[in-house]
């Protein structure tokens, strides 16, 4: 009888009724992202132009060096907050989150003060030109590792609508106070960064007062130790990631000429409305799902079979992406030649499929809930993108360096592919 319940269980699991949850869950991030993959569009549409072709590197570098410092101070809270939810329930969550969002917001406020320092002291030495945005660092990132605890609430309370809903009423509200930015004279990167300080603002304001937070007490200090030691071993993997992408853009800002500089930052451009609608639309609904998938079936049947489907990213993102870059290139006045960009925008292509699918083949390590494995991986490609890449541009010029940064993230996705398959097979 037990055995009859548990194949009963896994038929309603594995049905289509589960393919459409996963499926709308997966619509919803993406509608909510359409308005700052919009905003991302006319972002570059806007100021490219403008810019010159090592301002495009350095608009390219700094979003890895935010993701990278902001890595750093959210200490792996995500998972750590999306486990001890999921363990403890949602009705006690209110303390949680509000030690989450204090904690949030003073190392945000750190890492910002620290990569503008950095930036500085870079800029002094003749390394970084870009200087006008560098006092809006700390906000942006204190303000970002806030929405990203309100945004990671609303995703383990299966939420995900409210986030497109507020994501459409900020997209008017940005476009129109860049416009006034640049009208007043502003630097065109720091009129980006303030606008994206004020919409993190404005959703900040609107999901504290709609998730309760404000009307309950408590600060739940012992949540904060658990959700850090649980997210530790995620962050360190996923800073290894991050590391490794600092390592390509750094190559492509510093290691080959200007001209190649200029088209490497217009490709991350290019690329930045995939992995907002496609990508990173498909990492957070797996993210929503696969702790489900795994309590139901605890051998991993479920959540297996989820991942071999997502095989189906590479041959529906790949032409979506190139579609989005020539959009992208005909809005822009005065664009890079297409026969030079299209190598950067492949290789840019690459590597965010890749990391997309990585989270889909490295179930194992949520099965086991334990991350080292994946974070050994990730660290050794962190440790061949900062030697193999700017060795290739250093022998082989910008081509070599393209090649090979488009090849080294699906070995890590081969790698955890493996490691998952050994933790089904294990009795």
């Amino acid at each position: 009888m037990v055995r009859r319940s548990v194949n009963l269980e896994m038929d309603w699991v594995g049905s289509g009724l589960e393919d459409r949850k996963f499926l709308a869950s997966w619509a919803s991030f993406a509608l909510a992202a359409v308005p700052g993959a919009l905003g991302s569009v006319y972002a570059t549409a806007r100021l490219a132009p403008s810019l010159t072709s090592l301002a495009l590197a350095e608009w390219a570098l700094l979003g890895v060096l935010m993701t990278v410092f902001g890595s750093i101070s959210q200490l792996g809270m995500k998972p750590g907050y999306m486990q001890a939810v999921t363990d403890l329930g949602p009705t006690h969550r209110f303390g949680a989150l509000r030690a989450g969002v204090v904690l949030q917001a003073v190392t945000g406020t750190l890492a910002g003060s620290t990569l503008a320092v950095a930036l500085v002291v870079a800029h002094r030495f003749g390394y970084w030109q870009s200087v006008a945005l560098l006092p809006w660092l700390p906000l942006q990132c204190a303000l970002g590792n806030v929405a990203m605890m309100f945004h990671t609430d609303l995703r383990i309370l299966g939420q995900a609508r409210v986030v497109a809903m507020l994501s459409v009423m900020s997209l008017p509200l940005t476009v129109a106070c860049l416009e006034i930015a640049l009208r007043l004279g502003m630097d065109p990167l720091a009129a980006s960064i303030a606008t994206g300080c004020l919409a993190s603002a404005f959703f900040i304001a609107v999901l504290a007062w709609r998730s309760g937070i404000l009307r309950q007490r408590g600060f739940d200090r012992v949540f904060l130790n658990r959700a850090v030691n649980m997210g530790l071993a995620v962050m360190a993997g996923l800073l290894a990631k991050y590391v490794a992408d600092l390592a390509v853009s750094s190559t492509f800002r510093w290691g080959v000429d200007a001209e190649a500089a200029g088209l490497y930052g217009f490709a991350v451009r290019t690329g930045e409305p995939l992995m907002a609608l496609f990508i990173g639309a498909f990492q957070m609904a797996w993210g929503a799902h696969v702790y489900g998938w795994i309590a139901a079936a605890s051998d991993g049947r479920i959540v297996a079979d989820y991942s071999r489907r997502s095989w189906w990213l590479l041959p529906i993102g790949l032409p979506l992406g190139l579609l989005i870059a020539i959009v992208i290139r005909a809005l822009t006045e005065s664009p890079p030649e297409l026969l030079g960009l299209l190598p950067f925008v492949l290789m840019i292509l690459s590597r965010t499929l890749a990391f997309g699918l990585a989270s889909s083949m490295g179930f194992g390590q949520t099965i086991e809930r334990n991350y080292q494995r994946g974070m050994r991986i990730l660290l050794l490609e962190c440790a061949t993108s900062a030697t193999l890449v700017p060795g290739a541009a250093a022998l082989g010029g910008a081509m070599a360096a393209v090649t090979i940064a488009a090849i080294l993230p699906w070995i890590s996705v081969f790698l955890l592919r493996c490691h998952s398959r050994r933790v089904l097979l294990k009795p």
